[in-house]
């Protein structure tokens, strides 16, 4: 496994990520602000407590306690499963069908659900429209940097839609929680759990979705907005929770967790993916604008928790395929000559 490129000695964080410093022993000053100021165990502390009292208090109030976001990777798998089993939430599993879905990731959604003995539901988009969207995504600049640290844009993209959608089943079936697979290192800490005003997210969203209507017209507001009339009538707002920010688990654990439910690792993944064949390109085309992978932050948090180590998490860098990339970008029509160029400043 070769790396040309400088990294932290001690994390995968490379040179070209945001605001990165090393010092002479080649150790980045983000793990050295981690080692000497972390607050991570008080936020758990505190959001292990809420959580609890959050679902003490509503479970069994409605027909469903919580919507979880499934995609069937590995993580999502162990969200559902703790909802069910440590959690005994009754819940409504939710799949977004992006069209680049790996086959064994969708026959482990329909294990891991009859396993568990929960409702489903799959929502699939326009297959046109999924494609317009994660090629503007690619080649044009949507989403504001600081986001894209953690994230390559057309996951962005597709999230949005995923969490778009389940707060409209939420709304609309008067669920509280809405479960997602995110863990610490994909997102901060002070989004372990929050309350969604959505007031405030098409507000703080307008700017993005003025650029992406441009481009894709008007069906964008049918995936990625709520209409005003289903607006004024919510009297309050679910509660998004990622259960899986409370746990300390290494990825070899979470898989020992989830294959009794018939769980199988996908093999037309990427390293850095258990369910999506696009994930792959999703990377190269983050590396080919911004320098850096979108999987670094997640990966060298992971490194400072000890439940991954820097050559496992050099190998799920590397390991993008090259046929998975050029599949993607063949059947979304894009070449090289459209991404633009990472730039040293």
């Amino acid at each position: 496994m070769h790396d040309s490129t400088k990294r932290c000695t001690c994390c995968v964080l490379s040179e070209n990520f945001p605001k990165i410093e090393f010092d002479e022993k080649g150790v980045c000053n983000f793990c050295r602000e981690e080692l000497y100021h972390s607050t991570e165990k008080s936020y758990i502390d505190e959001a292990t407590r809420a959580i609890s009292e959050m679902f003490e208090k509503e479970r069994g109030k409605a027909e469903y306690d919580a919507i979880v976001c499934y995609s069937g990777g590995k993580d999502s798998t162990l969200t559902l499963k703790l909802a069910v089993e440590k959690y005994k939430l009754k819940v409504l599993s939710f799949t977004l069908e992006n069209g680049f879905t790996s086959p064994e990731a969708n026959k482990n959604i329909e294990r891991v659900v009859a396993a568990l003995g929960i409702d489903h539901i799959t929502f699939r988009p326009s297959k046109k429209f999924m494609r317009e969207l994660y090629k503007v995504s690619s080649i044009y600049e949507i989403y504001n940097k600081k986001t894209l640290t953690r994230i390559s844009a057309n996951c962005n993209s597709c999230i949005s839609i995923v969490n778009n959608t389940a707060l409209k089943y939420a709304i609309e079936k008067n669920i509280p929680f809405i479960l997602s697979g995110f863990t610490l290192g994909q997102i901060p800490l002070n989004a372990i759990y929050y309350k969604t005003n959505y007031a405030f997210l098409k507000e703080s969203r307008q700017s993005t979705m003025d650029k992406l209507t441009d481009l894709l017209g008007d069906d964008v507001h049918k995936y990625m907005g709520i209409s005003d009339r289903v607006i004024e009538q919510v009297k309050t707002y679910p509660v998004n929770i990622n259960i899986l920010c409370l746990e300390s688990h290494t990825e070899k654990e979470i898989v020992d967790e989830i294959l009794p439910l018939g769980w199988v690792p996908p093999k037309d993944v990427d390293g850095c993916s258990s369910n999506c064949r696009l994930n792959a390109f999703n990377n190269y085309v983050h590396e080919t604008k911004y320098g850096y992978s979108p999987y670094e932050l997640e990966l060298s948090h992971l490194i400072r928790k000890n439940l991954l180590s820097r050559e496992e998490a050099l190998h799920k860098l590397l390991d993008q395929p090259m046929d998975q990339i050029r599949y993607a970008m063949k059947d979304l029509h894009i070449d090289e000559s459209q991404l633009p160029r990472f730039k040293v400043q």
